[in-house]
């Protein structure tokens, strides 16, 4: 009977590191090197994260909010804008307006999707727009290629990047917003309204790659759970916070005292014997 539950945990130990392992694929993720995945842009400058506590280093930080991110990742990145950095949220859908709104910025994604028959890259769907220099971030002018963007109702902020004359959108025509920037306390809040823009496939058109760099300023973190769910995602989200428990005090005295309290058993135990 032991021997079975002993089988069974190191089969399941097994099977999570596994699924730990395995590269995880979903759209935008930083391990997926299909058309729609991040790789290549984690491989540049992006850089995983997982828990609040990982965003307290970080300078620059880009977010894709799938999802509604819970209170402590929003608190998180306000404090980055606090310390007077950069937030930069990609999203082409209006679920992205409760965290710019938690986040204090005056700014809306409408979802009215852009097509442009003329200035655009593969096809209408990829329009492709002018980039203003904007000297508070280094941003230099080029021409990036967008992949399904929608409108965004820029309030009071900077517009850096704007479609075609031929652009069209809602029965509208162009040339719409597409990139904005805001200034939050200390920091900015960049929107771009495509999330594609970095995607594996389009990072090599245009001045796609160019911008993300700038963006970096270096290097950036990537907040993983605003993409939402999934085995594998929450798998590695309790990895990190198991990660981030045992480097504080005192579980990280604990976990270093650990081997010479096990061998200190061990040579009482013998000495019983």
């Amino acid at each position: 009977m032991r021997t079975l539950a002993v089988a069974i945990t190191l089969s399941i130990l097994l099977a999570l590191a596994v699924v730990y392992l395995y590269p995880y694929t979903a759209p935008y993720s930083p391990s997926n090197p299909n058309w729609d995945g991040y790789s290549k842009a984690a491989s540049i400058c992006l850089r995983p994260v997982y828990t609040p506590w990982e965003l307290n280093g970080s300078r620059v930080v880009f977010v894709i909010p799938l999802v509604n991110l819970p209170k402590a990742y929003v608190n998180g990145l306000r404090g980055v804008l606090a310390r007077g950095g950069v937030v930069v949220v990609l999203s082409n859908s209006p679920t992205a307006n409760h965290l710019l709104r938690e986040l204090g910025v005056d700014v809306s994604i409408t979802g009215l999707v852009i097509k442009d028959p003329l200035f655009n890259s593969l096809n209408e769907y990829f329009p492709i727009a002018a980039v203003s220099n904007y000297s508070p971030l280094n941003i230099t002018a080029s021409f990036i290629t967008l992949d399904n963007a929608t409108v965004i109702n820029p309030g009071n902020a900077a517009v850096v990047a704007l479609t075609g004359l031929s652009s069209i959108a809602g029965g509208e025509a162009g040339p719409f917003p597409v990139m904005v920037t805001a200034r939050v306390g200390k920091g900015y809040v960049v929107i771009i309204s495509s999330p594609g823009v970095f995607m594996n496939s389009l990072l090599g058109y245009g001045g796609n790659m160019m911008l993300l760099r700038e963006l970096c300023n270096g290097s950036a973190a990537y907040l993983i759970p605003s993409l939402g769910g999934g085995v594998q995602l929450t798998l590695r989200m309790y990895v990190a916070y198991l990660r981030h428990y045992a480097s504080q005090y005192p579980a990280n005295y604990a976990l270093s005292a650990a081997p010479m309290v096990l061998l200190s058993l061990m040579l009482f135990l013998k000495r019983r014997r």
